[in-house]
């Protein structure tokens, strides 16, 4: 995977600086794949008529991928939390999967995207930056990721399950995928399973393009992916049961 980046639109970050810190950050989900997504990612600043990160959707399977960013100056933070985002997207082929109701679930990984792969470079970083002189910003990665998590609107309520708080807020979701509190609410309840088997990142790619309900849907997810993926789509399964 190879990413290019727009020679313009990112104040004082210098464009080289950019494309390792990017380079890198896609390592640290790419390289866990046994087929890591091969291309070129084209990363743009978000205009301003269209301010948020954005993957845009591809006419033909050969266009390279564009991905625009808000993130400006050394935000080196932030960055890498909405290149994940986004590069997460590219990983579970959204192409494929379209528009449809359970894209909440699709936007609830690309959150947990975000946060695992900060606290990743956070730990690589401070033995093992991509320069020498960056290893005091695994300290900055660390605590931006820990700001998200300890946001008190992205835990469960006291006392209830993943499972209740679901039965009330699927339908919502449902409707609207953008619920960013909800979104992470469930993103964050499954890091763990993912920062303890980090391989389980292969099944991300066999996201299934269904309409079920998440039960259902999860259950369907399990069915297509490879055999030694199971056991991780099945402890997903079991979080919400």
């Amino acid at each position: 995977m190879k990413t290019v980046i727009a020679p313009f639109g990112w104040g004082r970050g210098r464009i080289v600086d950019i494309e390792v810190l990017l380079g890198n950050t896609a390592s640290h989900l790419n390289g866990l794949l046994r087929a890591p997504v091969a291309g070129t990612i084209i990363v743009v600043p978000a205009p301003c008529s269209d301010w948020e990160p954005r993957t845009h959707y591809r006419s033909h399977v050969t266009e390279p991928f564009f991905i625009q960013l808000t993130a400006r100056e050394r935000r080196w933070s932030q960055f890498a939390y909405q290149f994940s985002h986004e590069l997460c997207h590219v990983l579970s082929d959204y192409g494929r999967l379209g528009e449809g109701p359970n894209n909440w679930f699709h936007e609830t990984i690309c959150e947990l995207a975000s946060v695992f792969t900060l606290r990743r470079m956070a730990e690589i970083w401070s033995t093992n930056p991509p320069y020498p002189n960056w290893t005091d910003y695994a300290d900055s990665l660390a605590s931006y990721a820990e700001g998200y998590l300890s946001c008190e609107e992205r835990q469960l309520p006291a006392g209830m399950t993943l499972a209740a708080w679901l039965q009330i807020e699927e339908e919502s979701l449902r409707n609207d995928r953008y619920q960013r509190d909800k979104n992470a609410v469930v993103a964050y309840s499954l890091l763990p399973i993912f920062e303890s088997e980090p391989t389980g990142w292969n099944a991300i790619r066999r996201l299934p393009a269904s309409s079920s309900m998440l039960m259902d849907y999860l259950v369907e997810w399990e069915g297509s992916v490879d055999p030694q993926d199971r056991p991780f789509v099945e402890r997903i399964r079991d979080v919400f049961q």
